[in-house]
């Protein structure tokens, strides 16, 4: 354990509380008091003032107590141990007293409830750092466009690309990165198939709920391929290294990933008005908030890209929002003032959890890179715009 001053005037306290208490005791039977007084009703009769829990009843020059002052009714526990403390000859401790080598007690013995807390949060914070290396601590002091570049070129020059193929091959293989007890979930709905080792795997589909369904499975690219033609030059380095980056593609239902196509990431109100296009296992496609087109969100229609977005189910709306900030970061590509305040939310709201976290370090194995925003989530409010 940690010894800071703090903990060392909370042991003192302690000791010179058992004193005082020994001192009050024996005042208390000096006086008469029968087995049928309590404390309280003999204090009362002596006239002994009661001072409050936390404040400091030690005398500013030496370490005698006056045997007239009372103490919280609190007893300290047998187990603790602490440091000694100089007291008269005439009091003494109980067999649970304090010992240690500490020096004898101080003029300020007494900390306030404030200051212990504060000093309480600071170990804590040295504890957590003592657990080990922090990852990207080299970026620490960094923020805004000089951790975002910073970011960039690190994960430019630790990246390993893989094809588009390889990639799902690393997926869907038995024992592969989204393989779960020989289940692979959708991103978005919740169901599942066997792992057949394929990358269309299709047999025993199941709704999150467990009921069976027809399905079949496919790869969806969360930062829609629309988007990377948009910002990359097709079929280049650059674009290729994209289209196959583990950490924005999922197992997707076929359905569902045809009727996102690539609609932004947002939130819409359609639960509320009985119009999203797709609801399956909390994930809603529909009319963004104000959004004036066809509730339906047909894709293909260029029209629409204002004014439908999906909105991802809670338990998996974390992983798609630090998928898209990677991206954004890795590839330099812009992401919509919109849907960037739902991906803040969404991360804030669901956390990386352990199968995340062990998707993170599949990833990186396979090509190289890992998110930081999974590693360091505060990493995303150091940015400030994507």
């Amino acid at each position: 354990m940690r010894t800071t001053p703090t903990t060392t005037r909370r042991w003192l306290t302690r000791a010179c509380s058992r004193a005082l208490t020994a001192t009050l005791m024996l005042t208390l039977v000096a006086a008469g008091c029968s087995d049928g007084d309590s404390p309280e009703d003999t204090a009362d009769e002596l006239d002994i003032p009661a001072v409050d829990a936390g404040v400091d009843t030690t005398p500013a020059d030496d370490t005698h107590v006056d045997d007239t002052v009372a103490l919280e009714d609190t007893a300290p526990s047998a187990g603790d141990t602490g440091p000694q403390v100089d007291v008269p000859d005439d009091v003494a401790l109980d067999d649970t007293g304090a010992q240690s080598d500490t020096d004898t007690v101080g003029d300020d013995t007494v900390a306030s409830d404030t200051l212990d807390a504060d000093a309480a949060d600071a170990a804590d914070a040295a504890d957590a750092a003592d657990a080990g290396p922090q990852l990207w601590s080299s970026y620490n002091g960094l923020t805004g466009q000089a951790l975002r570049d910073a970011l960039q070129a690190d994960l430019v020059s630790t990246h390993q690309p893989l094809s588009y193929t390889d990639a799902r091959d690393v997926m869907y293989a038995f024992g592969g990165l989204d393989d779960h007890n020989g289940r692979i979930e959708c991103i978005y709905t919740g169901r599942t198939v066997d792992t057949d080792g394929s990358r269309t795997p299709a047999d025993n589909c199941k709704r999150a709920d467990g009921s069976p369904i027809t399905c079949s499975f496919n790869t969806e690219h969360s930062f829609a391929k629309f988007f990377l033609r948009l910002h990359l030059t097709e079929h280049s380095p650059e674009y290729d290294a994209a289209e196959g980056d583990i950490h924005h593609l999922y197992p997707s239902d076929q359905d569902i990933n045809a009727a996102r196509w690539h609609f932004d990431f947002a939130e819409t109100p359609c639960a509320t008005t009985n119009s999203c296009a797709e609801t399956e296992g909390g994930s809603l496609l529909g009319l963004r908030a104000g959004g004036s087109g066809s509730a339906s969100c047909p894709r293909g229609d260029l029209e629409l890209d204002d004014d439908c977005v999906m909105w991802v189910r809670p338990e998996r709306r974390g992983d798609l929002a630090r998928a898209q900030l990677y991206m954004s970061v890795r590839y330099g590509m812009p992401i919509p003032a919109e849907m960037e305040a739902a991906l803040r939310d969404w991360h804030a709201q669901d956390p990386a959890d352990a199968r995340e976290m062990a998707r993170n370090d599949g990833a990186e194995a396979a090509q190289g890179t890992r998110n930081p925003f999974v590693d360091r989530p505060d990493f995303v409010a150091k940015i400030l715009d994507y």
